[in-house]
């Protein structure tokens, strides 16, 4: 998507691989720390959950990704088949790998149950950003024509109160006595778009105008090389004051901190003239790691003898190349396999082999 000739944003590129890895060292230090929990040292512990809320951008930046380049690939109006196309292979690997979950983590026929209608409306596992995407899907075939008109200023500022005010109320609030009030308190309030709508907007107004942020980035780099430095000290220190004490990427600071990490991706990028293989190979199976890595976390042991730290390295290292090697292995197989764990995301690789193809 957004991959046509002479419209290539090479630092999306950028920014979904870091994302990608971002949300994998996010649940490899949770691995990590429920492994090792009656050995670690405090010095490692304070130093693996500093690396998980420096990770914290990872889904955000999924959701301002997709909307970067549905709005400047569909800056007027999305193709006809734009919702059949994302249904069969977004929304079907999504419903399958909820019953894998559902499989692998419940232990009885009516807790397989459970856990398939958790993970298909409520975000019970990790595929949960699928749900959120397609609502921003629908947002922006029936908001382009108003967002073009309204003014970004005033958008972004009040999206950004409204999506403070919808997760604060979540933060600094006890759960409400309804059915699944704990639920939704812990981890149910992620699932509507309103938690995110910041990112979508944010998405929108920069997918229309990417050289014009690139030219902004470029005139405040300054600011933006403190920005993200400055934001994240600033969530260290609610969360030692007992301020914020919650551990997700949900957080009412994350949306400053989140905001910066991508600028600064964006500046740090901007001048490179080819994305990198390796980049490109994470960016292609982005989708894929994303999907099942947990799946692989869920099966790893503790390694008697391995420091905690080298532990997570291994973690991390070890879920990406099982994911992608899988999808690899599926995608050989079986065109079946896209409808299972979804399509490989294009590369700039793939676009110049296809305008070669054509010329």
């Amino acid at each position: 998507m957004g991959l046509k000739n002479g419209s290539v944003i090479n630092e999306i590129f950028w920014i979904r691989t870091l994302a990608c890895l971002a949300v994998v060292l996010v649940h490899s230090v949770n691995t990590t720390l429920d492994n090792y929990e009656h050995s670690i040292t405090q010095t490692e512990e304070y130093l693996l959950i500093a690396l998980r809320f420096a990770a914290f951008f990872g889904t955000p930046a999924f959701i301002f990704i997709s909307e970067v380049l549905l709005a400047h690939a569909y800056p007027n109006q999305v193709p006809k088949d734009f919702f059949k196309k994302r249904i069969k292979f977004l929304l079907v690997p999504f419903a399958f790998m909820a019953v894998v979950f559902a499989l692998v983590l419940s232990d009885s026929f009516m807790g397989f149950w459970e856990e398939v209608l958790f993970n298909l409306f409520l975000g019970g596992y990790t595929g949960y950003f699928i749900l959120i995407i397609f609502q921003f899907y629908l947002l922006h075939v029936l908001l382009t024509k108003h967002l073009r008109k309204w003014n970004p200023k005033k958008v972004l500022f009040w999206a950004f109160i409204i999506n403070t005010a919808y997760l604060g109320l979540f933060h600094f609030t006890e759960p409400a006595a309804v059915p699944l009030g704990e639920y939704i308190w812990l981890r149910g309030h992620w699932v509507p778009f309103i938690g995110w709508i910041f990112y979508f907007v944010l998405g929108y107004y920069c997918g229309r105008n990417f050289e014009l942020l690139k030219n902004k980035i470029q005139k405040h780099k300054k600011i933006i090389f403190i920005w993200p430095t400055a934001a994240f000290l600033a969530m260290v220190v609610l969360v030692r004051g007992d301020i914020i004490d919650v551990v997700s990427s949900k957080r009412i600071d994350n949306l400053v901190y989140t905001t910066g990490v991508i600028f600064f991706i964006i500046l740090l990028t901007m001048k490179a003239r080819k994305v990198p293989w390796f980049v490109s190979l994470i960016s292609r199976h982005s989708f894929h790691i994303y999907l099942v890595h947990t799946l692989f976390l869920y099966y790893l042991p503790p390694i008697e003898g391995v420091n905690p730290l080298v532990y997570f390295l291994l973690a991390a290292v070890y879920c990406v190349l099982s994911s992608i090697i899988t999808a690899k292995i599926l995608l050989s197989l079986s065109s079946v396999s896209n409808l299972l764990i979804g399509k490989t995301i294009v590369t700039p690789q793939d676009l110049r082999k296809a305008n070669q193809g054509t010329s």
